[in-house]
């Protein structure tokens, strides 16, 4: 934890996305990525070996990863062999990602709060300010036109931080992340003619004796993308979460594109 919190207080970003907890999820990313590197292997292989299949079908000469965070889960050299311009978007760029960015004119880094929402919402306001979020007048992306943009495993993760940080009741936030989700679809087709997501759609807490204990997933407008893959990800082997179960993931990968 003391060195999750040194290396977040080095990490650059704006004002919002550390009073607001990015910079810390980041970090703490990061390290979990290291803990669980055993578990997340297959995870990793699965989401790497689907985007390098579909970049080298549609063979995009601009690319925008929304997203990016660590780039764990997107096989950058396979980007780098086709488009001659790669967007990374985040709210928080790791001091690794800045490295290599600044010794690759490919790449361009981008940070923007793709909710649009951190400048609408008010930490220290209650979750009545949830039911008056004007979703049409929200902030646009505003960015770069792509030939291809993909969605870097981030539907679900979208609403949760704010959740984290405005207390909100269940249904509120039910009714909150679907606004939420379905307005990041509806963008990532307004974004680029040819579309890539993957995100976790499930999660399922499992005991020591293969039982299921609980399972969550959540519904969302997937517009024209239609399903190409699945695969588990274990993301929290025992010991990580709990002694007494893990938790492992359902994560959905799709595709689509929009004539222009």
């Amino acid at each position: 934890m003391i060195l999750e919190w040194l290396q977040s207080l080095r990490t650059r970003s704006s004002k919002a996305a550390r009073d607001w907890g990015y910079v810390y999820q980041n970090v703490s990313l990061k390290f979990r990525a290291r803990r669980c590197a055993k578990a997340w292997r297959g995870h990793l292989e699965h989401s790497r070996a689907w985007v390098r299949e579909q970049v080298q079908r549609i063979q995009p000469t601009s690319v925008m990863v929304i997203g990016s965070g660590l780039l764990l889960e997107v096989p950058l050299e396979d980007l780098l062999k086709v488009a001659e311009k790669i967007y990374l978007v985040d709210l928080v760029h790791a001091p690794e990602i800045r490295k290599l960015a600044a010794r690759t004119p490919q790449i361009i880094l981008i940070e923007k709060d793709i909710s649009g929402l951190l400048g609408v919402l008010r930490k220290d306001m209650g979750p009545f300010q949830i039911k008056n979020i004007p979703w049409k007048q929200l902030p646009p992306w505003d960015l770069p036109p792509v030939d291809l943009v993909i969605s870097a495993n981030l539907l679900s993760q979208i609403p949760l931080l704010i959740s984290e940080t405005v207390t909100m009741s269940s249904e509120t936030y039910e009714r909150f992340a679907r606004a939420v989700r379905d307005q990041h679809i509806e963008r990532l087709f307004a974004q680029a003619p040819q579309v890539l997501l993957f995100a976790d759609f499930e999660t399922r807490y499992m005991d020591r004796k293969g039982q299921c204990l609980k399972s969550e997933s959540f519904e969302v407008n997937l517009r024209a993308l239609k399903p190409d893959r699945e695969w588990l990800w274990e993301i929290a082997p025992f010991g990580e979460s709990s002694p007494h179960y893990r938790v492992e993931m359902r994560v959905k990968a799709f595709v689509g594109s929009l004539r222009r």
